[in-house]
């Protein structure tokens, strides 16, 4: 297990070493030290750092190399390089292999332990987004580390065991349905039947057959007795997805069996009881429905008992990341093809966009990147024309535009920056060696502003 104040410096001045490991054992840190590369691979496969303090310049393996070998161990282990020697072509070529940040030799004290404190929170949280994804995904088989997914995971675990009926609002592709599958999946019910009905693409005639079942020869083309899906849900869960396109004769029907929970089987004489859990999904405002006379006021009432919004995809950023992460493993895992990583070019386009579309847009996305691109990495240019081929319009042409291009930048940097603390301001201003004024107007400037949980301190 890692341990999250553990440092381990690696160079081979075993003068300036030692300078080090007292500026932060005063702090109280856990430090250690090694003078070469083989001794740093095997103190991290063996102790597992939090941070590795890690010189250009070593006999033997050098700091690029030995980089790369602590990334492919874990990830998640921050690596901070620092030389006297290195060249700006150098420092960015370990940024891109992994390296969290820079320091030119000789350090100074205070950007040293500014630059270790900004490390070790990134360390920490990177840690708690791998465990809630890992518990996310096995309790919901849902990705999220935002706020707002927090409170979705919390709503799941509140409603699940209950009977209650749950309204579920969102734009489409939300996930509005995998809400539905995680309340079913952590009920008492979980063993039953999920049944999913997309009202909106049954043709209105088919939709009684489609609910309640019909008898053999109710009407032409019915040969055989047919269960309809709340008989099928039986003991289960029944998710009417789209329940705003039901015509009105259905919404009757369907207000009729939820009251008197039992169904009329189309061309049967008597009332089936049934036991089912009923959500409701839809992403129409159905208030509006109910004053143009397109939905029944009173079935609205009986459906609309805990109601959740699922937010879409561009109102919580810090999950575009882990969602496309998630993604792009179940895309190359599905058609057994070496998984693409994204260069910060990429990623930085991912948060600016708009995803209107919103997961489902990314799930496709990453499909296409899995699928069409032969390089092992994808670029931010590579990201911009995938994004063009669906229904983005001329974003390419734009980016050609200086103007454009740094105002898609700036937005997705900050997000990132924002994110990667928690929408702490003052601490992203600190790790950006930006004023809190200034951040607040960046903020404002990318169009962030409206956005929840910012905090200061």
């Amino acid at each position: 297990m890692i341990n999250k104040r553990k440092i381990l410096i690696v160079d081979d001045d075993l003068e300036l070493s030692e300078s080090l490991a007292d500026i932060l054992d005063f702090k109280s840190y856990d430090v250690h030290c090694v003078g070469n590369g083989n001794d740093a691979l095997e103190f991290v496969q063996q102790q597992c750092p939090a941070l590795v303090l890690l010189d250009l310049l070593l006999p033997g393996l050098n700091g690029i190399e030995i980089l790369e070998r602590i990334q492919a161990i874990d990830p998640a282990i921050i690596v901070i390089m620092m030389s006297g020697h290195g060249s700006i072509e150098t420092a960015v070529k370990a940024t891109q292999v992994g390296a969290y940040d820079w320091l030119e030799k000789p350090l100074e004290k205070e950007r040293l332990l500014l630059a270790v404190r900004n490390a070790l929170e990134k360390s920490m949280l990177l840690r708690e987004r791998e465990a809630l994804l890992c518990d996310a995904q096995s309790r919901y088989r849902m990705v999220g580390v935002s706020q707002s997914m927090k409170y979705v995971f919390q709503f799941i675990d509140r409603v699940a065991p209950q009977r209650s009926t749950v309204f579920i609002t969102g734009e489409s592709g939300t996930g509005k349905e995998m809400v539905a599958q995680a309340i079913h999946q952590n009920s008492p019910r979980a063993d039953a039947p999920f049944v999913s009905v997309n009202c909106a693409a049954i043709p209105e005639n088919l939709i009684e057959s489609e609910l309640f079942g019909h008898r053999k020869g109710a009407f032409t083309g019915a040969h055989d007795d047919k269960k309809g899906k709340f008989m099928l849900a039986h003991g289960g869960t029944l998710f009417l997805d789209e329940i705003g396109d039901l015509s009105l004769n259905a919404q009757a029907k369907l207000l009729r069996t939820l009251e008197m929970r039992e169904v009329e089987v189309v061309g049967g004489t008597k009332a089936l009881p049934v036991d089912v859990r009923i959500l409701c999904a839809t992403n129409k405002d159905l208030r509006s429905k109910i004053a143009d006379g397109l939905f029944r006021e009173d079935l609205f009432y009986r459906i609309h008992v805990i109601d959740i919004q699922i937010p879409a995809l561009r109102e919580r950023p810090e999950d575009i990341l882990p969602l496309m992460d998630h993604f792009l493993s179940a895309s190359a895992l599905q058609n057994n093809i070496k998984r693409k990583l994204m260069t910060q070019s990429a990623e930085v386009l991912l948060l600016a966009h708009a995803w209107p579309g919103n997961a489902r847009e990314m799930r496709n996305l990453a499909e296409k990147m899995t699928v069409l691109l032969n390089d092992d990495q994808v670029s931010g240019t590579q990201v911009a024309q995938l994004l063009q081929s669906g229904h983005e319009g001329n974003l390419v042409e734009e980016l050609m535009t200086y103007k454009h291009a740094r105002e898609i930048f700036d937005r997705g940097f900050i997000q990132m920056a924002l994110s990667r603390y928690n929408n702490n301001v003052t601490r992203t201003a600190e790790s950006l060696d930006l004023t809190r004024s200034v951040l607040y107007d960046k903020i404002k400037r990318c169009g962030l502003a409206g956005g929840s949980g910012f905090q200061d301190g």
